[in-house]
This record gives structure tokens, sequence and C-alpha cells, in this order.
């Protein structure tokens, strides 16, 4: 009996032993892998941090370049004076990116010149044949590419040890002027340093692979090198883990080991310290991914995240989807900071509403979503309407009160669909439906609104039914407002269903853009166009103007292409035609967009921003595309007299028009009354009821035999 307890109780150690043994390794083989993965992961955190840190420093001195440019051309060389230029640089902000001076060469010489710090006056100067090499060569460049060039660092001429930012400036494309903006080198070693990482080392390097700044000296096998992301700088930045956090690591992993052999329990409880750690870290870091950097919100990557992991757990909820109404024209009008800064304040009152029932989320530029984690509409309504109580109270900035209101739409889940992006695009036409018509409220989703998307199916089969070949250009005239002569025409699309009803423009518009057939709508339209002016040129021996719109989706190298074969094949003067982007759509790539309407004005042709203030653009756009012409959208002239806001938008479109040279079209005027007004204003043409509406092309002729 004694001999079997015995084994028994050896065989029950054995058992314990050999259990505790395998519990151990995959224990500690569980600890290593995770601990490694975090680490890896904290290790791509922070190089993404450290990318988009260097690439906002550098950001922010090209957009103080961008404003540069722009008070340079709106000003133009020729009208510049010392006093105006110091008054510019005076009122600018340059204090955060290390400011030295700043110059304007007019044809390359330097002839104004400002700096807070040093008195050597450098007027005079002739950059492009300047003794220094470097210097000749990059105005060089600068002029000939027409992009940023950087020198340095090196010791300047006026003292310190500096970078040089070079920027050519064009009127007509021609070269009027250089402007150098001239920053600390050691400052801004310091920029780049604030987000400096004990988890990564950081280095930007030149084309020669010379180290500009940072700590990490260039080598081949470096874990990260990419080009900087920023419009025409071709340094590179390079990314590896930093050897005191790698170093620290592997001692780390061997104590751990050491420990975890000679004592168990000890190795596990530092194993989960340890992970616990740098979960904490990692937390903290995934903080910049899902948060918006502006109001400190959830982002839409947070949110899409949290709706996936309600919906499969399968909790009902509501989604509200809220937009600030007429946050657009505030940016338009008072500037992004001052929009920036209401953001900020309204988010900051969203914080203190933020429960474990809600959570408010940013989507994206002046749209908010709000997630009601519960299945009773009453409670929900509870919430809605304490959401609106933050808009009640004014939010004072500069000592001016700003109001602005929202409009929510409301949906379910499940009930209004199974997916994020269901119940979004629910909720969005929700919103939409109350912000077109009286805004400052919300509405939950109704079965009106299914009907709403089974009529858009429906009209967009009965679209699809039809080829290009069923549609017709309309020519509505355009009329010289000094005079009341035709001056030329706009190309209109129409198209008439079997019963002869003319089908809804704008719908069929929204249909070819989603299934991506815009482009041959524009060019069928473009092309009618130039038939057109040949008939009309040949009839009457006169040059009209002829306009027609494309949507931003159609402007490319293909569409540039048709343009140049739809000249030789009609034989057209492009000076006699004008471009219409049709605003209300926005461009994804203003960049790139800028190129190809450069091209565009490039063959002759000029460029009108239709249906301006209606859309995505701000006054913004009028300095920096190259237009000719505006197009004043007919609701703000139809709303001059009641609504004061509009009026003094077109009061400020044509002011600046001006002092660009760029022409007014004003489109809808119907009464006398609004001719009078835009008469007062110095609109250069209008469009409208007033004079004719769109008509075929024999209606027209018939119109143009009786002005004989």
């Amino acid at each position: 009996m004694k001999l079997k307890k015995i084994l028994k109780e050896n065989l029950t150690f054995s058992a314990i032993l050999l259990f505790t043994s395998l519990l151990w390794i995959f224990s500690f083989s569980l600890f290593l892998i995770t601990n490694n993965n975090t680490r890896n992961e904290l290790v791509e955190i922070e190089s993404l941090r450290a990318h988009e840190h260097y690439e906002s420093v550098l950001n922010d001195i090209f957009m103080k370049l961008d404003n540069i440019e722009v008070f340079t051309e709106t000003v133009g060389v020729d009208d510049l004076n010392h006093v105006r230029f110091d008054e510019f640089v005076e009122n600018s902000d340059f204090s955060n990116i290390g400011f030295i001076s700043l110059s304007i060469a007019p044809n390359g010489i330097m002839e104004y010149y400002y700096s807070p710090y040093f008195d050597t006056d450098l007027i005079g100067l002739d950059l492009v044949n300047d003794d220094r090499t470097h210097v000749r060569e990059s105005v060089a460049y600068a002029i000939e590419n027409d992009v940023v060039v950087i020198n340095g660092p090196f010791i300047l001429l006026q003292g310190g040890n500096g970078l040089v930012f070079r920027k050519a400036i064009y009127e007509d494309d021609d070269f009027v002027a250089i402007i150098n903006l001239v920053i600390e080198y050691d400052n801004l070693n310091t920029l780049f340093d604030i987000s400096k990482s004990s988890v990564v080392d950081v280095g930007i390097y030149n084309t020669d692979n010379k180290l500009l700044f940072g700590e990490l000296e260039y080598q081949e096998n470096l874990a990260s090198l990419d080009t900087m992301d920023i419009e025409d700088v071709d340094w590179q930045i390079g990314i590896d883990v930093s050897w005191n956090f790698f170093l620290t690591g592997l001692i780390t992993n061997i104590i751990i080991i050491l420990l975890a052999i000679v004592l168990y329990v000890l190795a596990v409880t530092y194993g989960i310290k340890a992970y616990r750690r740098n979960r904490i870290l990692l937390s903290t870091q995934s903080d910049l991914i899902y948060f918006d950097n502006l109001t400190s919100l959830p982002n839409r990557r947070l949110l899409i995240k949290d709706v996936n992991s309600i919906i499969i757990n399968n909790q009902p909820f509501y989604l509200c989807f809220g937009d600030l109404d007429n946050f657009k024209n505030l940016n338009d009008i008072l500037g992004h900071s001052i929009g920036d800064e209401y953001l900020r304040e309204i988010s900051d009152r969203f914080h203190k509403m933020t429960s474990g029932m809600l959570t408010i989320y940013r989507w994206g530029g002046d749209e908010f979503i709000f997630l009601i984690k519960t299945h009773h509409k009453e409670t929900t309504i509870e919430i809605i309407e304490s959401i609106y109580e933050v808009f009640k109270k004014p939010i004072t900035l500069g000592e001016i009160d700003y109001t602005v209101s929202m409009s929510i739409g409301v949906v379910s889940f499940p009930t209004h669909g199974t997916t994020i992006d269901d119940l979004i695009k629910r909720a969005d036409i929700v919103m939409y439906d109350i912000k077109s018509q009286q805004k400052n409220n919300y509405g939950f989703f109704e079965d009106k609104y299914l009907d709403n998307l089974q009529r858009e199916v429906d009209f967009e089969n009965k679209v699809n039914s039809y080829s290009l070949n069923d549609f017709e250009v309309f020519l509505q005239p355009v009329i010289k407002v000094s005079n009341e002569k035709i001056y030329g025409f706009e190309g209109l699309i129409r198209l008439f269903d079997n019963e002869g009803k003319l089908v809804n423009t704008q719908e069929i518009i929204k249909v070819y853009e989603r299934k991506g057939d815009i482009p041959k709508l524009d060019k069928f339209v473009f092309e009618e166009v130039c038939k057109y002016y040949v008939i009309l040129r040949e009839k009457y021996n006169r040059r009209y103007s002829f306009s027609f719109n494309i949507s931003p989706i159609t402007l490319s190298k293909d569409f540039i292409d048709f343009v140049r074969e739809m000249i030789q094949k009609y034989g057209i003067n492009p000076k006699y035609f004008v471009m219409e982007i049709i605003e209300t759509i926005g461009f994804k790539d203003l960049d790139e967009s800028l190129r190809l309407l450069n091209e565009i004005r490039a063959l002759g042709m000029r460029i009108a921003m239709d249906d301006f203030g209606m859309g995505y653009s701000s006054l913004s756009y009028i300095t920096r595309l190259p237009l000719s012409v505006i197009k004043i959208d007919r609701d703000f002239v139809h709303n001059f007299q009641i609504n004061e806001f509009d009026k003094m938008l077109i009061l400020t479109i044509r002011d600046i028009s001006k002092s660009l040279n760029i022409e007014i079209i004003v489109e809808g005027i119907e009464t006398f009354e609004q001719l009078e007004f835009i008469k007062e204003i110095g609109a250069h043409y209008y469009q409208g009821y007033l004079h004719s509406k769109p008509m075929r092309l024999e209606k027209l002729l018939e119109l143009l035999d009786k002005c004989k």
C-alpha cells in the first residue's frame, strides 16, 4: 500500500511537472511572439509618425511660399513697391519656420529685401548672373522648370547658416520675378527634432545621398527609404530602428529568458508587465491613426472599425449623419483659420457629450457622425435634442459671435441597413433632404426614401436605354451687358423621352458620372458646338463665342488630345471657345488639374468656372486656376435682395475678379431689376430667360435673322 501510494504521488508529481513545463513553454513562446509583434507595430507607427512630421514641417514652408506667390501675382510685379512689400512681410507670420529674410527679384535682380536680423543690403544683386555657381544654376533651374529649388545649408552673404527656397513667378507664361525665402538651418533642424523618437532614427538626404537633417547616416540597406511626398522636392527620408531601441529589446529578451529558466513565475510576471507596457505605448501611438488631428474626435477609420464590430455582434444602434449648414460660406468669406477654430470649439463641446451610449466621430470636413448605442427611438430623440442644444450658444472668436446650425439624417441598424455603407448612404439621403427643405433640423429614414432610391434606379435604367445619338445640344445666348447684344452661346445638353418630355439634365449628368461615361457625353457636346460654330461663321460671317461644360472627371490628357483633333477637323479658332468647369464636383487632384487646364489655355481656349460658389471650392480657386471667366450661379442673384450674405459674396467675387482681370458672367437673369443690379456691380455678360431660353439651332437661326 505504501509503495502504491508513493508511485501514485510520483506519477501525480510527474504529471504536474510535465503540465507545468508545457504550460511554461507555451506561455513563454506566446509572450515572445506577441511582444515581438507589438514592437514591430510600434516601429511601424513611429516610422509613419516621423515621416508625416518631417513632411508637415516642409509643407508649412511651402504654404508660406505659396502665400508669397499669391501676393506677388495679385499685386503684380510692375505695381509692387517697397511699402507694399514691407507691409506684406510684417503682416505675415513667418516666426514658426526660422525666418531670416525674404526678397523678390524682378527679372532676377534683387529689388525688394526684408530681414529683421541683418542690415546687409543685397538690393541690386543679379541672381541670374551671380558669381556663385550654385546660385546661378539654381535660379536658372527654377525659372526653366517652374519648380521650387532649395539651396543649402551654407553660410549666407547676409550672415547666418541657412537654406534658400527659390520660386519663379510668371505672368502670361513669361518669367517676371523670383522669390527667395531664407530660413535658418538650425531652426528647421530643431522643428524636425521636436518629434524625435526613441524608437526610430531618421535622416533626410539630398540627391547625392548627403545627410541634411537628422542623425541617421545614409546606407543602402536602410529599412525604410522613400522619396518625400512633397511636390518638387527630391529629398529622400530614411528611417531605421534605433540601435538603442533594438539593443534594449535584445537585452530585455535575454534577461527574461534567463530569469524564466531560473524562476518561471517571475519570468511570466515580468513578461505580462512588459507586454502591457508595450500595449499602452502602442495604444497611445494608435491615437494618431484613429483620432482626427484637428478636433481630437474619433475619425472615419475608428468609426468603420467600431460599427463593424457592433454589426458582427448584431447589437441594434442608431447612426446620425450631421452636416453643418452654410459652413462652407463661413470658410470662403472669413478664411479657413476661422473655420478650423470653429470646428475645434464645437468639437470641444461634443467631447463633453460623449458617453457609453453616445460616440461622436468626425467623418470629414464639416461632417460628423453620431453613434447612439440603443434600440429605443425615444432615447435617440432625447440625445439628438441635446446635440442641438450645443449649437444654441454662439461661439466667440476674436470678439465676434458665430452661429452655425446642423442638419442631421438618422438611420437604425438593422432596420435601415446591414452594412456601414448602406447606413451612411441612407443617413446622407435624409440629411440632404432636411438641408434642402429647412436646415437646422433632423429626420429619420422613411419608406419614401426607399421609393426615392428605387426612382434613382429606374431613372438610371431609363437613361441607359438611350444612346448619345438621342441627345441634342441646345444653345442659350450670352448677352453683353454694355450693349444688350448677343456675344456668344452656351451649348447645353438636352434629352427628350419617347413622349417628347424633357429629361432632367442634372440627373442625367449624375448617372453618366456614376457609370464613368461622362467624358463621352462631354465630347459629344463639344463636337456639336464645333459644328454650330462652323454653321454660324459661314452663314453670318461672324465669329461668336461658344462655351461648353465639362466635368473635372473628364479633364484628362485624352480629352485634350480630342480637343486638338476637333480644332483640326473643323478648322475652329480656339480663342472663340470657353471651356466651363462644373465647380460642384470638385477636383480630386488640384495640381494635376492645374497642369491640364494650363494645357487647354495654351491651345488658345479660355477657361470659365461654372456655378461658382455652389460646390466644393473656395475663393482661393480664383487665384490658383488659370481662369478667364467666372459664372455666378443664378441662386445668388435671385436672393441678393433678401440675403445679405449672397450679395456680399457677389461683391467679393466682383472685387477679386476685377483685380485679377477675370470677366464675370451672371446666370439666370429673369427680371429687369436683376439686370440693373448686375450692371451696377460691373458684370460683363449675362444669360437668362429675360433675353431668351436655350433653343435648338433652327430656332436660334430665326432669332439671329430677326436681329440683323
